[in-house]
C-alpha cells in the first residue's frame, strides 16, 4: 500500500532526506523504498525560523497508527479510464487556438486516436519569439503574432506560472505531460510552481511535435475568419481563403480575441459580460522583496542559496470591490503586450532562473458589470477604451508614473532606485486619468494595507506601469453541462477566452474536460 504523509517540517537549512525519514520513523512508517517528494512549500512566518514543508508518498507493507496527516494514497489512471463514444464523427474535430487550453485539448484527442486539425491565427513559437523580440526593440508590432497571439498562448511570454486551485487528476497530468515534454521537475512538488519563457517555449515545441507524431495536423498563421452552420456540422473560413469541415469545433481562442468574440456574437452565441480587473504592474528591488518575507535568514550562511526567490500576495476587499496583486513575477521585467494597433497593454514576464534586478506584479481592481453597462461588447469596448489610453499616454512606449504621484493625483516625480525594465523604454505620464473615481479611491486604500504587510509598498518612488486589462476575459460564452455552447450542435468554447479559466494550468484543464466531452459521445472519424 502507499501511504501520503503531510506537514513534514524541515529546518530550511537542514538536509530534507534525513529530517523526512525520522519523522516518518517517529510515525511508525517504515518505507519499502525511499519516499518520494509530491509537494515542497515555504513556510517563512516566523523568520529568520523558516521551514520546508514537506508532503511525501511512501510505499509501506502496512500501517496501523492514526495521524491526521496520514492517509491511504489513491492512485488514478487518468487519461486510460475516459469513456468513448461510439458514434463516429462525420470530420476531424477542429482545434481553434493553440495555447494552454488549445495544446491539451489537442494532445488528448491526438494521443486517442481522433487525429485533430489545430489552427492557430500567430506564428509557431520560434518565429513568434522573433517577432515579440521585434516589438520589444522597438519594431512595429506582428497584428497577429504577439504576446497575446501565437503557439503557447499569452502564457508563452510570461512567468510561466502554473499555480491553480483546481485539486484534481487533471491538473496533476497537466503539470506530469509538462514535465515530460522539457519542463524542470520540480514544478511537481513545488507549492508555487513556475517554468520561465525560457523553457517553456521548447515545452510547446515538443508537445506539438508529439500530436503531429500522432496523426494531428496544425496550421499557423491560419486565422478562423467565420463560422458558419451547416446540416453536417460547421464551416469554418480561413484568412487564407481555405474553408474547414466539422461537427466538432473547440473554441480555444483565448482572451484577446476581440474580432471572434464579436463574430461569435453577430452569429446568435449566447454570452455574458462579467466582472473582470484592470490596473498597473508595480515594480520593487528583489531584494527588497527578499529581505521583507526571510529577513536575517539571508544572512545565514547559505542561506540566500536555499531560500527560493521572494514571492508576495497582498488584497484589500471593500464591499463587493477590491484591489489586488496578480501574476507577481519574481526578477522579471514588465514587458510591452499589446495584441492590436494603437494599443498598449502591459504584462510581466520572468525567466526561469528569476534573476533580475526587480520584481514586478500587477495590483489590479475591480471591474463591476454596471461600470460599463453589463452587455459583453461594453465589457470589450471597456479594455479596449483604456488600451487606448495607454497607447495615448506613451505613444507606443510604457506609460509610467511613480506610485507616490499616483497616490496624490500628481506628476512631476522621477524614478530613483528603481527604474522601469520595459524593453521599448518609457515616457511619463498621469495613470490616474484611467481610472474612475471609485477605483482611485480603492487603490489608495489598497496600498495603505499593502505597505503595512511589506515594507516595499512604502517606496513611494516605486515605478507603476499602465495598463494591465488582461487579467482575465472580460466576458463568458455560454455552454451547457455538456460543455457545448448554448442553442448550438457540435461547439466547444473552452479556456480563459470563453470565461472559464483564469491562468496556464486552469486553461489547460478546461480543455481536457472540453475533449472529454467529446469523445464521450464520438468515436474518431472514419474519414482522415
Amino acid at each position: 500500500m502507499k501511504l501520503i504523509i503531510k506537514n513534514i517540517r524541515c529546518p530550511f537549512l537542514a538536509q530534507e532526506t534525513p529530517v523526512i525519514n525520522r519523522v516518518l520513523r517517529e510515525k511508525g512508517i517504515f518505507p519499502l523504498s525511499p519516499p518520494v517528494i509530491c509537494k515542497k512549500s515555504i513556510d517563512a512566518r516566523k523568520k529568520p525560523d523558516i521551514y520546508f514543508v514537506y508532503t511525501v508518498i511512501a510505499r509501506v507493507e502496512q500501517y496501523q497508527g492514526y495521524d491526521p496527516n496520514v492517509s491511504v494514497y489513491q492512485e488514478d489512471d487518468y487519461p486510460a479510464s475516459l469513456p468513448r463514444g461510439t458514434s463516429p464523427a462525420g470530420y476531424r474535430p477542429v482545434v481553434v487556438g493553440f495555447g494552454p487550453c488549445g495544446m491539451f485539448c489537442a494532445l488528448l484527442l491526438a494521443r486517442k486516436g481522433y487525429h485533430p486539425l489545430v489552427i492557430e491565427q500567430g506564428e509557431d513559437v520560434d518565429k513568434r519569439k522573433k517577432s515579440v523580440e521585434t516589438y520589444f526593440s522597438g519594431g512595429a508590432l506582428h497584428p497577429h503574432s504577439n504576446v497575446g497571439f501565437g503557439e503557447g498562448g499569452a502564457g508563452a511570454f510570461s512567468d510561466g506560472k502554473l499555480i491553480t486551485r483546481i485539486n484534481e487528476n487533471r491538473a496533476s497530468f497537466v503539470l506530469s505531460q509538462l514535465v515530460s515534454h522539457g519542463a524542470p521537475p520540480d514544478i511537481l512538488t513545488s507549492a508555487r510552481p513556475h517554468i520561465g519563457t525560457d523553457l517553456l517555449i521548447q515545452v510547446v515545441k515538443n508537445i506539438r511535435e508529439e500530436i503531429i507524431a500522432l496523426g494531428g495536423e496544425i496550421y499557423f498563421e491560419t486565422k478562423l475568419l467565420s463560422l458558419t452552420s451547416a446540416v453536417d456540422g460547421w464551416r469554418l473560413g480561413l484568412g487564407n481563403g481555405d474553408t474547414l469541415a466539422s461537427d466538432g469545433v473547440f473554441l480555444a481562442i483565448g482572451h484577446s480575441a476581440h474580432d471572434t468574440y464579436r463574430h461569435l456574437f453577430e452569429k446568435g452565441f449566447s454570452m455574458v459580460g462579467k466582472d473582470f480587473s484592470v490596473g498597473m504592474r508595480i515594480e520593487h528591488l528583489q531584494v527588497d522583496v527578499d529581505i521583507s518575507l526571510y529577513g536575517n535568514a539571508l544572512l545565514l550562511p547559505g542561506g540566500a542559496e536555499r531560500l527560493p526567490k521572494g514571492e508576495y500576495s497582498v488584497s484589500y476587499r471593500k464591499g463587493n470591490r477590491g484591489v489586488y496583486s496578480f501574476c507577481m513575477c519574481p526578477g522579471g521585467v514588465v514587458v510591452p503586450a499589446s495584441c492590436h494597433e494603437r494599443a498598449y497593454v502591459t504584462n510581466g514576464m520572468s525567466y526561469h532562473k528569476r534573476n533580475g534586478i526587480n520584481a514586478n506584479a500587477a495590483i489590479a481592481v475591480s471591474v463591476l458589470k454596471d461600470e460599463y453597462g453589463s452587455s459583453p461588447l461594453q465589457a470589450l469596448a471597456y479594455q479596449e477604451h483604456m488600451e487606448k489610453a495607454a497607447f495615448a499616454l506613451g505613444g507606443g512606449v510604457a506609460p509610467c508614473q511613480t506610485l507616490g504621484d499616483f497616490l496624490q493625483g500628481k506628476t512631476g516625480s522621477s524614478f530613483q532606485t528603481i527604474r522601469p525594465t520595459s524593453p521599448r523604454g518609457f515616457v511619463y505620464g498621469d495613470l490616474t486619468t484611467g481610472f474612475t473615481s471609485a477605483q482611485l479611491s480603492l487603490f489608495r486604500k489598497g496600498f495603505s494595507k499593502f505597505k503595512q504587510q511589506y515594507s516595499f509598498f512604502s517606496n513611494l518612488s516605486a515605478p507603476l506601469t499602465g495598463y494591465e486589462t488582461k487579467t482575465s476575459s472580460p466576458l463568458r460564452i455560454l455552454r451547457g453541462e455538456d460543455y457545448i455552447a448554448l442553442g448550438q450542435k457540435g461547439i466547444y468554447p473552452c479556456g480563459e477566452g470563453a470565461g472559464y479559466a483564469g491562468g496556464i494550468t486552469s486553461a489547460a484543464v478546461d480543455g481536457l474536460r472540453e475533449a472529454e466531452s467529446y469523445m464521450a459521445v464520438r468515436a474518431p472519424c472514419n474519414k482522415i
